[in-house]
């Protein structure tokens, strides 16, 4: 997948980046960085500022002065050693390439009056450079750019009149040819973007001044190749490498012009397309050729709003060339792409040509290239979608050729030995062909199955019935595909039930696309689901239930009757032998019956998806059905809401189509009228259907409401007035009763409270405007918004926040705001835990709906916003900083500010106690925070100050931005680490969002504030500093940093360490290998910009380790010597070498021979053994139950397990290891009586000297001494013997022997021993462990020749 484009960089980060070079060891870096920091101390001193970057103009002066100046000596340089002094002139570290690197940047970015100005003498120095650049590219390039935007800028009267531009644009076409990739790739964008940019008046590309000349460069070009025959017998290269070979020339010319051919010209199409025909057959110009003409004869998007597609006089001559000369496999693709592309032109342009093309282009993709035995993968798909939905058969069969190819099938004419009334239709010619080769060519299944799914696609046409067809105006007759193809579709669907059939997911979109076109009802008449058993009980084969999730999928526009008819029934009889299964104790059986009703339930939505027959569907009996179904099955409820849903959603959508109602009867049966229709009839059943959603709604938990409540909105958004007037107050009563009742909701139901008023929030977009205001004012009283139910506070918020932004509480509500203000005001010291949230979401609403006459509300709600950012809960902060932007926002759109008028004696913007509100104003009002008495509400002006200045940086001053960071630079030294963590934020914010010039000034100030604290490891302030100082050197580089940390010696070795690490994560990433570098890792990111940078680390230095974790990696590399480097060489090569052989066989196809019988390679059964993988390799898989059977069964089919004859087959083990007890002294140390351990908090506690203690030590040597075997020193000795004797005793015990308790019944487990299970794998328990040294298993515990 190709990198998204990214938009170039600004001009002062262009300049910013250039500048940072100045101390490069490369003379290319450095020579235009000192030539760029040169000039702005020149402009800086003569213009009186320092503030960079300066005006484009400035610069575009100076650089001009700079390049006359560097022309001129180097004019009057020449003498003898000419060759030598531009050489010198032009190499790496001299002026002039670093000049024209600046100009680069430069020009692009100048107003274009200053360069049409000087174009002139622009020009004069540029031109001669060319031939003295041929051999520096980077000079090259920088002139390639400044040209390109030179030509660019001119006006038409200048670019007709210029010869100096006229010689540019001949030097663009020339290079154009350029053997190196990157300035020839330059050369082509240049004459790119000046064909393609529209000049001025005109709003579209083409007709530019330079286009005649670039047409006829392009085609001298072509005709010379035409020529050559691709050689390199023209005229000599003007380039040192630019010898032709093997066409190079008119491949570059080729894919230069697949830039600007969309304006090449109507008129000179046909000649271009000629000569691109003529061109000789070469390896790689081949492929070129045929993506340009397939780009070329494309026809424009439909709803492109452009001139009508050109006209090629010679496409048929284009056809028969590419027809008459067929490339070799690996150009197959482009030149079927091609082809396509010519048919559809064709299509549009004339019509009446396809029936002489057709046969021959079908003929030869089908033909000659499908059904080829030698075609690759690839081929075979190109070849399927040119015949199918990318070409012939999607667009070039017209409604015409399916009438007439349904004629000749309704009067006879297909019938073997029949008169023919009229000439074989080519559709019914390709129908045939496509049946022909399914018979015949099984291993072409998959691509064929492709090409019939497009051509039932294609075939959705209604037709009238009769001998001569017609298209059925009203839209409800039936599909040509149903007579046409349904018996083919019967055929493939019985290919999914052969045995070892593979092309099944093939099938299913063949079958699919018949359910979508023909519909249901006939596809299930030829492929019936046989779900239900007969009278002898099984079910008829074969069975289709895999038809379900297609009808499912598929599904649109169909019979909502039928649904009723045939599948209610069947889910009904389904229905109780599930019940009969339940009763007779047969779960299995149950639960197969319940998948498969739930399954036919699915298939109600799409039924219910624009019906052909709404009125019939919908009867009593099966709304009846409906609505106990949503009361008693909870498991259908997801696909019965999702039906009703798509009635009401579906209905309006037909509703509101602005397409002609002709095309939608032809296309869907229904109307504009026929909706209307519908949706009297749905507001007919709204309100009884309302009333039964919610009941069910109050029935169901919380957490299963949101479907519910969706379905509830779209059906009450169709009810009467007066409905929705009735259901609202019947709501409110039960709200009323119900708010202050003690009584306690059932077990896993919620209150009636809390359900009233989530029917009430999803009313509210529906309510008139006089409930809406009733709603407002009862919903913000003190007894509700000071409920003590904390959940009713924070769904009254939310009410109140819907009806805000519904708009409609008329001009009475606006005007009642600051009343409703004061409620707020009273209410937030009750605001219960969660609702803090709902409540600032309440505020933006708030906000954003007031008028521009009553910003003074602003400031009495700054103060809770404020706070908002230091909430606990990590989505009401969110909701917090959102409330801060909002009123920013509103207060930047404009508007007056009411104040009092003490404050606004000494303010000359003040007039008569009103300020204009702005940004800066509204900063302001947020920085009085700042003189707060708490830390907590410094820390959260800090907070806010961050978030404000990040989103309205550019729309304050940065007088303003600078006292601002001059100011919050203070509480960076403050004492509270409240305040300091927030100020540590603003300073990241600041670093990161605000430009260089407005940062410059603070430097002193900030880095050291900023080394205070990268000592300090409390609340991660260490990691956060550094952070930050990685930042800064990024922005500002290590040199500029480094120099305000003079007066902190200690502190400085934290930025000599950061650039260290720096220095090192370079060279560790160099050493990876070129590749890495060009993929860099997308960044994370939260979706939120602020959030990014405030929180996210994306830092370039690695912080795995200290140096000294390197430097033990680094002698563990070496360690590991050259075997194991040569390992890590390897291991790429061989998965490259494993990818390369999987890709090679991925076009095999096998045949599977299973069985005696001879094998009929000309049946289509035959597809039935077609595999994709090589059969024998699965034999030598690891199979299920291959461990089991190493044993034997007995009759009842139980494995039999025998025990070995010997129970001293391991007792012949080898010597001790010497190695077992390593690690022994820390493990006693731990636990042994005399040892020490240490507690949660790290103190050091002597371990308790208990009876249970010492058992436990003793266990734990005899056990260490047991796995040092009999080989161990001193085996002989009295000890020794003992524990040998425990060992011999213990290995007699059977399997969990040592977990019996000694008096209890049952196992038990001891401290730090194993469980008392075992998981011993069957493989194990068959081996032959003889002479192994391995544990004995026991696994019955019994002696041999025991019955017991």
């Amino acid at each position: 997948m190709a990198a998204p484009a990214q938009d170039p960089p600004s001009f002062s980060t262009s300049l910013a980046n250039t500048r940072r070079l100045t101390g490069s060891s490369l003379p290319h870096q450095s020579k235009p960085a000192q030539l760029l920091v040169a000039i702005e101390s020149t402009l800086s001193s003569t213009l009186g500022t320092s503030i960079l970057p300066h005006s484009p103009t400035a610069y575009f002066t100076s650089l001009l002065q700079c390049l006359e100046k560097a022309c001129a000596d180097e004019v009057s340089g020449k003498g003898d050693d000419e060759e030598m002094a531009e050489t010198e002139n032009m190499g790496q570290g001299a002026l002039i390439p670093a000049t024209l690197y600046l100009l680069a940047i430069v020009v692009p970015e100048t107003p274009s009056s200053v360069v049409q100005s000087k174009i002139s003498p622009v020009l004069e120095c540029l031109l001669p450079l060319f031939e003295t650049a041929l051999d520096h590219p980077p000079a090259l390039r920088s002139l390639l750019q400044i040209t390109t935007s030179l030509i660019l800028v001119s006006s038409p009267g200048l670019l007709s009149s210029s010869p100096l531009l006229k010689k540019a644009w001949n030097y663009l076409l020339e290079l154009n040819l350029d053997p190196r990739p990157k300035v020839r790739h330059l050369a082509q964008e240049g004459v790119r973007k000046v064909l393609v940019t529209p000049i001025p008046p005109r709003l579209t590309p083409g007709a530019h001044s330079y286009l005649p000349r670039a047409r006829e460069w392009t085609m001298n070009i072509l005709e010379e190749e035409v020529r050559s025959g691709g050689g390199s017998k023209g005229k000599k290269a003007r380039f040192a490498d630019g010898e032709d070979g093997e066409g190079k020339r008119a491949i570059w010319v080729v894919q230069g012009l697949r830039g600007w051919v969309a304006v090449w010209g109507d008129e000179q199409l046909s000649a271009l397309c000629g000569v691109l025909l003529s061109l000789p057959p070469l390896p790689h110009l081949t492929p070129q050729i045929y993506s340009l003409l397939a780009h070329l004869l494309s026809p424009p998007p439909a709803d492109a709003a452009g001139p009508k597609p050109s006209v090629l006089s010679n496409l048929p001559t284009i056809l028969d060339s590419l027809l008459s000369s067929p490339p070799g496999v690996s150009d197959t693709p482009t030149y079927l792409s091609a082809i396509t592309s010519a048919l559809i032109k064709m299509s549009l342009q004339d019509d009446s040509l396809l029936p002489t093309y057709l046969p021959k282009a079908f003929n030869l993709i089908f033909h000659n290239i499908l059904l080829s035995p030698s075609a690759s993968p690839a081929v075979l798909t190109a070849a399927a979608d040119a015949v199918g939905r990318q070409g012939i058969l999607r667009y070039c069969i017209p409604d015409e050729a399916i009438l007439s190819t349904l004629t000749y099938v309704r009067q006879g004419s297909h019938v073997p030995g029949a008169r023919k009334k009229q000439k074989t239709p080519f559709l019914y010619k390709l129908i045939t062909s496509v049946t022909e080769a399914m018979n015949t060519h099984a291993l072409r299944l998959p691509y064929l199955f492709t090409i019939l799914t497009a051509l039932i696609s294609r075939l959705r046409l209604r037709v009238l019935p009769g001998d001569n067809a017609q298209v059925d105006p009203s839209g409800c007759g039936k599909t040509a595909a149903e007579e046409l193809v349904l018996s083919l579709v019967k055929e493939v669907g019985d290919l999914r039930h052969q045995k070892g059939f593979e092309a099944k997911d093939k099938v299913d979109e063949v079958v699919g696309m018949a359910i979508e076109v023909i519909g249901v009802e006939g596809v299930l008449s030829i492929l019936p689901l046989n779900i239900e058993p007969d009278a002898s009980g099984s079910a008829p084969q074969p069975g289709r239930a895999h038809l379900l999730p297609l009808i499912r999928a598929k599904t649109t526009n169909d019979s909502l009757a039928f649904f009723a008819s045939y599948f209610r029934p069947l889910s009904e009889r389904l229905f109780e032998k599930k019940v009969a299964a339940e009763d007779a104790g047969r779960a299995a059986e149950a639960k197969v019956w319940e998948v498969v009703v739930g399954q036919i339930w699915d298939c109600f939505s799409g039924f219910c998806e624009m019906p052909r027959d709404m009125k019939a569907g919908l009867t009593t009996p099966f709304l009846s059905l409906l609505t106990s179904l949503l009361y008693t099955q909870p498991l259908l409820l997801p696909s019965l809401l999702r039906g009703l849903s798509l009635l009401v959603s579906s209905t309006k959508t037909l509703l509101n189509s602005t397409t002609a109602s002709e095309e939608l009867k032809k296309q869907f049966g229904l109307d504009q009228s026929s909706a209307q229709e519908n949706m009297e009839l749905l507001k007919g059943l709204a309100k009884d259907m309302v009333s039964v959603f919610l009941n069910v709604f109050s029935k169901l938990p919380r957490e299963s409401r949101g479907m519910v409540g969706e379905v509830i909105g779209l059906w009450v958004g169709i009810m009467t007035e007066k409905d929705i007037i009735e259901t609202y107050n019947t709501v409110t009563t039960h709200l009323s009763n119900s708010l202050h009742t003690q009584e306690p909701p059932a077990p896993g139901a919620s209150p009636i409270s809390h359900t009233m008023l989530d029917l009430l929030i999803i009313f509210v977009p529906h309510l008139p405007p006089a409930q809406s205001l009733a709603l407002f004012n009862a919903a913000s009283q003190s007894t509700v918004l000071e409920h003590k139910d904390a959940t009713v506070q924070k769904k009254a918020y939310r009410l109140l926040k819907r009806l805000l932004e519904a708009d409609k509480l008329g001009k009475k509500g606006k005007e009642g705001l600051e009343g409703f203000v004061k409620k707020l005001g009273e209410a937030g010291e009750g605001v219960g835990p969660g609702a803090q949230r709902d409540r600032l979401q309440l505020l933006a609403a708030l906000v954003e709906s007031l008028p521009k006459d009553s910003l003074h509300i602003i400031p009495e709600l700054l103060s809770e916003a404020v706070l908002g950012t230091k909430e606990v809960n990590e989505r009401a902060r969110d909701a917090g900083f959102d409330l801060l932007v909002v009123m920013g926002r509103k207060m930047a759109s404009g508007g007056q500010v009411k104040v009092e008028g003490g404050e606004a004696e000494d303010d000359e913007d003040m007039v008569q106690g009103i300020v204009q509100a702005n940004a800066e104003e509204y900063l302001t009002m947020v920085a009085a925070g700042l003189t707060g008495t708490t830390p907590h509400m410094i820390s959260a002006s800090i907070n806010a100050l961050s978030r404000l200045l990040f989103e309205f940086k550019d729309d304050i001053s940065e007088s303003t931005t600078s006292e601002l960071v001059s100011t919050l630079n203070v509480f960076l030294t403050s004492k509270n680490r409240e305040i300091v963590k927030s100020a540590l934020g603003f300073a990241k914010v600041s670093i990161v969002s605000l430009p260089l010039s407005v940062l410059s000034p603070h430097l002193p100030q900030i880095v050291p504030a900023l080394l205070g604290w990268v000592h300090d490891h409390k609340n991660h302030f260490k990691s956060k500093t550094v952070h930050i100082f990685e930042r800064l050197i990024r922005r500002f580089g290590f040199d500029e940093v480094y120099r305000h940390a003079h007066e902190m010696p200690e502190e400085r070795k934290v930025l000599q360490g950061i650039r260290k690490r720096k220095e090192r994560a370079k060279k560790k990433k160099a050493a990876r290998g070129d590749d890495e570098d060009d993929e860099q890792k997308p960044r994370t990111s939260s979706g939120n910009a602020f959030d990014d940078i405030l929180y996210n680390s994306d830092s370039d230095i690695s912080d795995d380790g200290s140096d000294d974790e390197g430097q033990d990696a680094a002698r563990g590399a070496n360690a590991r010597g050259r075997k194991g480097q040569q390992q890590q060489q390897q291991q790429p090569q061989q998965n490259k070498k494993g990818r390369q052989a999987g890709a090679a066989a991925g076009g095999a196809t096998y045949i599977r021979n299973e069985g005696d019988e001879p094998m009929d390679l000309l049946s289509r059964s035959i597809a039935g053994g077609i595999a994709t993988s090589d059969p024998t390799a699965q034999s030598r898989r690891r199979k299920p139950g291959q461990d089991a059977s190493h044993f034997s069964t007995d009759k009842s089919g139980k494995m039999v397990i025998a025990e070995s004859d010997s129970d001293n087959d391991n007792n012949n083990g080898g010597a001790a290891n010497p190695n077992a007890a390593a690690g022994s002294a820390y493990i006693a140390g731990q636990t042994s009586v005399d040892g020490f351990h240490r507690d949660s908090r790290g103190n050091l506690r002597a371990n308790k000297n208990t009876k249970r203690a010492r058992q436990e030590e003793r266990d734990a040597m005899s056990m260490a001494m047991d796995e040092d075997g009999e080989g161990g020193a001193g085996a002989g000795t009295a000890g020794n013997k003992k524990l040998e004797e425990r060992r011999k005793k213990r290995k007699a015990m059977g399997l969990g022997e040592e977990f019996r308790a000694k008096r209890a019944g049952g196992d038990i487990k001891r401290n730090n021993g194993p469980d008392p299970y075992s998981y011993v794998s069957l493989g194990q328990a068959s081996a032959k462990m003889k002479g192994k040294g391995g544990q004995r298993i026991n696994l019955t515990n019994k002696k041999k020749g025991s019955r017991g």
